[in-house]
Formats: C-alpha cells, structure tokens, sequence
C-alpha cells in the first residue's frame, strides 16, 4: 500500500487581457497575460483525493482559473509582482492546506521595443501565513 504526503495542481500558460504596466501606453489597454503556476498541499490521511476521489478533498483546478482571471480583471496593478501577488493571496484564502504557490506571470509579447526575447516576466513563490 501507498501513502500519499500531498500534492500539486499545475496550470501552464492559462492566457488572459489585463491591465498591467508601468508605461502609459500600458495603462491604456488591456494587454495579453500568461500565467503558469504550481500548487502544493496536503489533505488528512483520510481525504486523500487520490483515494477518494472526490473534488472537495483537492484544490479544485477551475477554482484556480477563476482566482486567476478575477484577479486580472478586477485589478489594474503596475507590476506583475503586485498581480502575482493578489493571485496568491485569493487562491489561499479559498484553500486551506496550500502549502507553497509559484505563479510564473509574463506579458505576450514582451512590451519592450527593440529587444527579441521569448519570455520577459516574474516568478515567485509564495508560502501562505496560515502553512503549519
């Protein structure tokens, strides 16, 4: 038999319009967002969903994407760090068990004129206050 410890939800390159930026002409317009994020938690030995199979004993997948999406759109902030930020902080305080979030959050294209880069952004993870 096997014990499970937790587990994580991952999401690559969920896209998305918001308002984000520094630059006027970014403060002017919705602009295309990716993010990807990783989610570990833990569940109590007897709510492991991958016994149980049931959606309430995990983080539910589309929970997240909603998180993600209201928080780009019900926020104009100017740095990705500050939108990561109030992704992470929604997401935890729907989930009790998060042990860590890491958002990877990047603009599609790169709004710096000039410069060829596959990928300008943040990644940052996040330990939620309530983690025992």
């Amino acid at each position: 038999m096997m014990k499970a410890e937790g587990a994580r939800i991952s999401i690559r390159d969920l896209r998305f319009s918001a308002v984000v930026g520094v630059l006027p002409q970014e403060r002017g317009k919705k602009q295309t967002l990716s993010c990807s994020i990783d989610i570990d938690f833990l569940f109590p030995p007897d709510h492991d969903p991958s016994r149980t199979d049931k959606i309430q004993d995990t983080v539910d997948y589309s929970d997240v994407i909603e998180d993600i999406l209201r928080s780009g759109l019900s926020n104009s902030p100017f740095l990705l760090e500050r939108l990561s930020r109030l992704i992470a902080e929604k997401i935890a305080s729907r989930h009790p068990g998060i042990r860590s979030i890491s958002i990877f959050l990047k603009k599609v294209p790169p709004p710096v004129s000039g410069v060829s880069a596959e990928t300008i952004g943040v990644s940052i993870t996040y330990i939620p206050e309530n983690h025992t």
